[in-house]
């Protein structure tokens, strides 16, 4: 790992133990959100803060990238599954990859419980948790970690008082709710990584 992904990793450290359950990492595309997201999950699950992780994408080509992913770098330790092709077995697996589609359609996140995942992470957060996809977000209980590569000066000139018809304004604003969801009110994600620091 790079110096600033184990400083991703120290400051989700920092923020459990100062009682905190949600995270947001605000990583530049290409600076390998998903290497830290393997970092993190070794975390939680070795000191026992999760015994299970849902990592929740939003396109299929993510679940296959991030499962081959946690495959390599997790295989010594854990177990890693594409939720949709061990729908039986799911629960063999430490970490469990899917699209958010695919626990929405019929509600089949429902078929979980609360408590299924001590550990949930959003790829792409400020897409993967909008609209209907937020229930199957907010239904599991324990840590939240988002990820997204989106910054918050995207937000600059968004104005919620005068909203317009332009798309971009509600993605401006669907981001916005991103920080509220991970408890960065501040607009201040758990760790900032950017463009600027590559």
């Amino acid at each position: 790992m790079r110096p600033y992904q184990q400083r991703a990793v120290l400051r989700i450290q920092d923020a459990v133990k100062a009682g905190k359950t949600r995270f947001l990492f605000e990583m530049a595309t290409g600076t390998g959100k998903t290497l830290t997201s393997a970092a993190v999950i070794k975390l939680f699950l070795r000191t026992g803060n999760a015994r299970r992780v849902l990592f929740l994408v939003d396109r299929v080509e993510l679940e296959g990238q991030a499962h081959k992913a946690f495959v390599a770098l997790l295989k010594n330790d854990y177990t890693s599954s594409i939720y949709k092709e061990n729908r039986d077995d799911w629960r063999k697996a430490e970490v469990v990859v899917t699209t958010v589609q695919s626990l929405l359609f019929n509600n089949k996140f429902k078929q979980f419980a609360p408590t299924d995942f001590d550990l949930v992470i959003s790829d792409e957060a400020h897409r993967s948790i909008g609209g209907n996809a937020r229930a199957v977000f907010d239904y599991f209980m324990g840590y939240k970690l988002g990820l997204t590569a989106t910054p918050k000066d995207y937000l600059k000139k968004y104005n919620a008082a005068k909203p317009t018809k332009d798309p971009r304004e509600a993605e401006r604003r669907l981001l916005l709710d991103t920080y509220r969801t991970f408890g960065c009110d501040s607009g201040e994600p758990t760790y900032r990584y950017s463009l600027l620091r590559c």
